[in-house]
């Protein structure tokens, strides 16, 4: 008889856990096994590997060793951060091993993917793709010292971005084309870490 009436219970546990409504948390979601969902804009759910608060981040913990070794990073230390990406944000960051550029993995916990809309430069035209997952946008134009950049934004969490840019070195001949080059592999690797966190 008790053999009967444990797989009731737990089928009954089970069908519990998973009667949701859309971007509700559930027992399965704890894993992070599986997509989470939610909606930087409070409408249509977000497809993401895993959602996270970006006020909890330590940015430096997405640059494994591996990652350093991989793309000739220099350093990895913690970085002034941006006044405009909210009170409680994080930023890490220096150059390459050629100097050429400089990276930098910023929280932004002021807004998401709508704010970023409205803010973001006629001069940096948005490109939705995917980057390790997650939907992100790439934003290339001239950084605030007129250096050439690349930045990925990251859909990391309700109202919530994780950017990951690269900048050109005073002086040098590189291009904002040349930045992409080295951002995408570094968000790739960034966003692979902030998947399992």
């Amino acid at each position: 008889m008790l053999r009967l009436a444990v797989p009731f219970v737990l089928a009954a546990v089970l069908t519990g856990c998973s009667s949701q409504q859309p971007g509700t948390p559930s027992a399965g979601d704890q894993t992070g096994a599986a997509p989470t969902t939610g909606s930087s804009a409070g409408t249509a759910p977000v497809d993401r590997p895993k959602a996270v608060d970006m006020k909890t981040l330590d940015p430096c913990s997405l640059v494994t060793p591996e990652t350093k070794a991989a793309l000739a990073i220099r350093t990895v230390q913690s970085a002034p951060v941006d006044a405009d990406y909210g009170e409680g944000s994080k930023a890490c960051g220096t150059s390459f091993e050629d100097r050429n550029f400089t990276w930098g993995i910023h929280t932004v916990v002021n807004g998401g993917v709508d704010r970023l809309k409205r803010t973001v430069g006629k001069e940096s035209q948005l490109t939705e793709l995917k980057v390790a997952g997650y939907p992100a946008y790439l934003a290339k134009g001239e950084s605030g010292a007129g250096s050439p950049q690349c930045e990925i934004y990251f859909d990391a969490h309700d109202e919530q971005l994780l950017l990951v840019s690269v900048i050109a070195g005073w002086g040098s001949s590189a291009t904002a084309d040349s930045a992409c080059e080295k951002v995408k592999p570094l968000a790739e690797a960034a966003g692979a870490v902030l998947a399992k966190k």
